[in-house]
């Protein structure tokens, strides 16, 4: 009986075993955005929502405003940490704002990404951030800032990494136009002074 049994199960389990698929591993992007520090403003980053839909997975937008994500190509942080950790690199606040407490008057950056996708019919990375700017005299809030930053890239290629690539872009582009409102209200509150 057992003999009998092991002749039967024999073929299935050769057959489960040449019909497997194989381990795929997933390939991480990271963003490259150019350097411009602040040296100037005295400012920190505070947090960023992601309301994007998008996790690390990379989310795509068909044209009939279907969406799905990419389980085989990924980020390697959450577009939150990613931005946060891209704003602190290309900004690079200076350390001893960072250590040296909130006493006097700073700026606090934080904000919201409500986009973070390709869109597959138009071939283009997009990214919509709002940013906040707060400025802050001895801790307390004294005024606020607010700056919608949409942008999108081509995606120049037909791979995962040409994707990034126009990511990063939009990603660029985005922090120049943060940069830009830091460095306008830095201005501002010199002149108040």
């Amino acid at each position: 009986m057992k003999l009998w049994l092991c002749a039967l199960l024999l073929p299935l389990m050769a057959g489960c075993a040449l019909m497997s698929t194989s381990y795929v591993e997933p390939a991480e992007y990271d963003l490259s955005v150019p350097e411009k520090p602040l040296p100037e403003v005295r400012f920190e980053l505070g947090t960023f929502r992601n309301l994007s839909g998008s996790d690390r997975r990379f989310l795509y937008r068909e044209s009939d405003g279907k969406m799905f994500s990419d389980d085989y190509n990924r980020w390697l942080l959450s577009p939150d940490l990613m931005l946060e950790r891209q704003l602190h690199r290309a900004l690079s606040p200076r350390e001893e704002v960072r250590t040296g407490g909130r006493n006097g008057r700073f700026l606090r950056l934080g904000g919201t990404i409500y986009r973070c996708e390709f869109d597959r019919g138009q071939k283009k990375a997009v990214l919509s951030v709002d940013y906040t700017v707060r400025v802050y005299v001895d801790r307390r809030p004294v005024r606020t800032e607010n700056l919608n930053v949409s942008t999108e890239q081509p995606i120049r290629g037909n791979t995962p990494a040409a994707a990034a690539t126009a990511m990063s872009e939009c990603m660029a582009e985005s922090i120049a136009a943060v940069r830009a409102l830091l460095l306008e209200v830095n201005q501002d509150e010199q002149k108040a002074k």
